[in-house]
């Protein structure tokens, strides 16, 4: 389990997701930048298609109160529950490394 710098304390977190759309502009940019990221660290990563999310993702999404009002938005997953990281920009990679404690 990783863990990321959320709300000033160390966290577990078991998956990272990056939520996009087909006419989305930044989608391909920030796809890129989580992927350079976390290259060789090992962290999950799973893209997921706002138009086309599974109806468990989508329950844990409300369960934890995730609404996806813009794309990108990166998600991270902590024992079931989910916390927005980053919504309607593109991060820099040293955000996404320093957010997610990757050096």
């Amino acid at each position: 389990m990783r863990t990321y710098a959320g709300r000033g304390q160390i966290i577990p977190f078991s998956m990272l997701y990056l939520f996009t759309q087909e006419q989305c502009v930044n989608c391909p940019a920030a796809k890129a930048v989580v992927q350079e990221a976390l290259e060789g660290t090992g962290i999950p990563i799973k893209v997921v298609d706002l138009l086309d999310v599974d109806e468990d993702l989508d329950f844990r999404m409300l369960e934890s109160q995730i609404f996806i009002a813009s794309t990108p938005s990166i998600v991270v997953e902590n024992e079931g529950s989910l916390e927005l990281l980053y919504s309607g920009k593109v991060p820099s990679i040293e955000d996404v490394r320093r957010s997610l404690g990757v050096s």
